[in-house]
């Protein structure tokens, strides 16, 4: 008897995992093909949603979403560009003379985030942003990401 309800529990856990996993799937491939607003406003990126799958450097230090901005060194913004472009699961979507807008993927299951950047030259920082398309907690991914690329350049 206590084999069978164990196997109950084991056949119910199981499709509850997969059931999961399929809904994570899902959810990454609409990442794919969302259309998200990017940009910026006079050097102001778009503000991060209330949920904590989002950095930026232009919300108050307090602000749980900051993060701080790159400082230039000068060439810092040529070399983040060349950085960016040697990454891979990157695309380049925007890039002008001081924003930059561009797509990670993340290896496993393919969700997409969106990353920008504003150079702003009269601060000497280069303003970011990562966000998370799809979901609610991103596990650090956004704050990692901005913090892998400041190690790399």
């Amino acid at each position: 008897m206590l084999k069978k309800i164990l196997m109950g529990i084991f056949i119910v856990l199981t499709v509850l995992v997969i059931a999961f996993q399929v809904m994570l799937y899902v959810q990454a491939v609409n990442s794919r093909s969302m259309e998200v607003p990017s940009g910026h406003d006079n050097g102001q990126l778009l503000p991060c949603p209330e949920s904590p799958n989002c950095v930026s450097s232009q919300v108050p230090e307090s602000d749980s979403h900051y993060i701080a901005p790159i400082v230039d060194n000068g060439s810092t913004w040529v070399q983040l560009i060349a950085f960016l472009d040697s990454q891979d699961n990157t695309e380049q979507h925007t890039l002008d003379e001081n924003y930059a807008h561009y797509t990670f993927s993340t290896p496993v299951m393919g969700f997409v985030d969106d990353v920008e950047f504003f150079f702003s030259a009269n601060e000497g920082v280069i303003h970011v942003r990562s966000a998370s398309r799809v979901g609610y907690g991103d596990g650090g991914t956004n704050r990692n990401r901005i913090e892998m690329i400041r190690a790399g350049l």
